[in-house]
């Protein structure tokens, strides 16, 4: 992947990409800056594409044109079973380009996980933060906006949407149908989840809910917006409503938005307004919430 194949945006690696400046901001009305996000970065869903995933890049362009947005676009296989040790370091060119150094209080930042891949890949950015610059730093963030995760981690009860999940990315690179495809990646999963217990290494899924829970790594000061449905086949709404109560319990102020008939990463397609006015909703909220916790 290379700029030359996905104009508009500079990578900063095979799979981090920055939104070029341009002057079509002229089109939205001008804000305070210190109204607008400084950066949102966008962690796209497993093996979305970047021409879909840059449809919430241009979303978030027009609510907020200055500030400047990256969007990571990763595997379902890799988040699934990389190391911790991988993960972070295929997210320390954000800490490297975005926050070379530790936070002044002058960034603010809105982290968008899309389904648990994004989650995953969130959670390990901010463990690349404290990587680089030490485990009593926080990586500066203000809203978390969760959509279409996270869900269970339950291996057992799980691995029939992550095979499906696997097998959506994939089919397209194997002549036989779909459910073949399917079940061979189930039967890869089987085999790997047993490789783990087997070396006791802990679960991706299991490490980023974790890590969003911990207030040494994740700030109870961003509010958490979660975008959901029931119409959702991958992630269950049940699991999501339970996650955000969890994370109530912890100290974090969460947000539930449920979608009606919209499939897994499909809310915005189907509910625009919604979605976009629900995450502007909740950057004022978090912004007032900001300013109360200043001195």
């Amino acid at each position: 992947m290379s700029l030359k194949t996905f104009p508009g945006f500079t990578p900063i690696s095979d799979r981090i990409f920055i939104r070029n400046e341009d002057s079509d901001s002229v089109e939205t009305p001008e804000k305070s800056p210190t109204d607008q996000p400084t950066t949102i970065i966008i962690y796209g869903w497993g093996d979305g594409t970047p021409k879909n995933v840059a449809k919430y890049v241009d979303g978030y362009h027009k609510l907020f044109p200055t500030a400047r947005i990256l969007m990571v676009i990763s595997t379902t296989f890799g988040a699934l079973y990389g190391s911790l040790e991988e993960r972070t370091e295929a997210m320390m060119p954000i800490i490297d380009t975005v926050f070379p150094t530790p936070g002044d209080g002058s960034e603010r930042v809105i982290i968008q996980a899309m389904s648990n891949t994004g989650g995953i890949y969130a959670a390990a950015t901010l463990n690349a933060y404290q990587q680089r610059h030490g485990t009593d730093k926080v990586l500066p963030h203000h809203l978390v906006v969760s959509d279409s995760t996270p869900g269970s981690v339950v291996f057992a009860s799980e691995v029939g949407r992550w095979s499906r999940a696997m097998a959506l990315g994939s089919a397209k690179y194997f002549p036989w149908p779909f459910i073949v495809t399917q079940k061979m990646w189930w039967a890869v999963l089987y085999a790997v989840h047993y490789l783990e217990r087997a070396i006791g290494k802990e679960h991706s899924g299991v490490y980023s809910i974790k890590a969003f829970l911990n207030h040494g790594m994740a700030t109870p000061r961003a509010p958490r917006l979660y975008m959901y449905s029931k119409e959702d086949d991958l992630i269950w709404w049940e699991d999501v409503e339970a996650q955000a109560a969890i994370a109530k319990s912890k100290g974090y102020m969460t947000v539930l938005e449920m979608f009606e008939d919209s499939p897994h990463v499909g809310h915005m397609r189907r509910h625009p307004d919604q979605y976009w006015g629900a995450i502007e909703r909740c950057w004022k909220d978090a912004m007032a919430m900001e300013r109360k916790t200043k001195p």
